[in-house]
């Protein structure tokens, strides 16, 4: 009788290596926004630390248990991330989650004993992943500043700070620099009929760099250079009530 062959060791290391390259690369990305979002800081970690259960070759039954009950709920906490934030990350680290539950699923045989380290390397790692888990679902959930629960997509770097403070230069009280806020942008951009929504997104460097946009983007730009001024800003998702076919931010 024939046994799933247990994985290949290089087969295995390459792919943490693709995993750990990935969010190298991603964290470079969004390293300007870690400091201002902990909801995206937290769902970078849901994405990261996983990989690191590919360091070594687990291969008793339980401990596999475990990295794959670890592996679903993260899978789900980026699906309910998403529902609310409205955010590409937690899709992201879904894909990813869902790829290593894949792997597993192709080369495990869970099959032999690990030793103590190995246990408690399982172990710890998953401590972490159940530590950013929680948090995720608080921040999400029970955010400090509720204002930001709505329009959480909404994030901003040092750059739309900078920006924000040479807009607001001669403006003494948050009216007036609301106002010239949306002076500004109104003087500045315009709207992109050829954008084509397939998961709609907020990216303040984006919409920053083309000076065009779609509502969406226009509302969570303002709510960024507001709440970068320290000026708490709404962003309204919903559908007109005099257009019920067609959605507006």
């Amino acid at each position: 009788m024939k046994t799933k062959k247990a994985p290949n060791t290089k087969s295995r290391i390459i792919f943490f290596f693709v995993l750990a390259a990935y969010n190298l690369l991603l964290g470079v990305y969004l390293k300007d926004f870690f400091v201002l979002s902990p909801i995206l800081l937290t769902f970078y970690f849901l994405s990261a630390l996983p990989t690191l259960f590919f360091v070594l070759k687990i291969r008793s039954a339980p401990m596999c248990a475990i990295v794959y009950i670890v592996l679903f709920f993260v899978i789900v906490m980026s699906i309910f991330g998403f529902a609310y934030c409205s955010r590409l990350l937690p899709i992201m680290t879904m894909v990813t989650t869902a790829s290593e539950l894949m792997y597993l699923a192709i080369f495990d045989d869970s099959s032999g004993k690990d030793t103590l380290p190995t246990k408690i390397y399982v172990l710890a790692v998953s401590a972490f992943v159940i530590v950013a888990l929680i948090l995720s679902y608080n921040f999400v959930c029970k955010p400090e500043s509720p204002y930001l629960l709505n329009g959480g997509a909404t994030l901003w770097d040092t750059q739309t700070e900078e920006l924000a403070d040479e807009i607001c230069a001669n403006s003494n009280t948050d009216a007036e620099k609301v106002q010239a806020i949306y002076n500004w942008m109104i003087a500045n951009f315009e709207y992109d009929y050829d954008y084509q929504i397939l998961l709609q997104y907020f990216n303040v460097r984006r919409t920053l760099s083309t000076r065009k946009g779609v509502c969406y983007d226009f509302a969570n730009l303002f709510a960024a250079l507001c709440r970068s001024q320290n000026i708490p800003c709404y962003v309204v998702d919903g559908t007109p009530y005099n257009r019920s076919t067609e959605d507006h931010s």
